[in-house]
């Protein structure tokens, strides 16, 4: 099954959430992106770092500014909200859920260090998916 099966069956069903969509979103983007370390990357050069650094440790508090920030200059609010159909601002707000938990979910589990670099094996998208769905139903 695709991720983008996967995302339809999970993220996008009859009364789906907002953030579950946009979870789904991320998911595929990352895929195509080059993945979570690519985004962690793009945070550290637009001086986010630190927020990588308390998502990594477990501190997942929603910040819909340090996304934006963090994630300048890589068009993956606009993308997300394409493919899933939500506003940009919709968009900011469930990453600011999500991401955090991606973060957290990746850096805790050895598939990527806080710098960015993958390490361990890569976990399947849909099984991180469904992790992170499982946190913010």
């Amino acid at each position: 099954m695709s991720i983008l099966n996967t995302v339809a069956s999970m993220a996008k069903g009859p009364g789906a959430s907002d953030h579950a969509q946009v979870a789904g979103g991320l998911m595929h983007e990352l895929e195509a992106r080059g993945g979570v370390g690519s985004l962690i990357q793009s945070f550290q050069r637009n001086g986010m770092g630190s927020f990588i650094e308390q998502w990594s440790q477990g501190n997942t508090q929603p910040n819909p500014t340090a996304i934006e920030n963090g994630t300048q200059g890589t068009g993956l609010i606009d993308s997300i909200a394409q493919r899933t159909g939500l506003s940009p601002g919709v968009v900011r707000g469930g990453l600011a859920i999500t991401l955090p938990l991606l973060i957290h979910h990746m850096v805790s589990n050895n598939h990527v260090t806080p710098s960015g670099a993958q390490s361990g094996n890569q976990p399947e998208p849909t099984s991180v998916l469904q992790s992170i769905l499982q946190r913010i139903a």
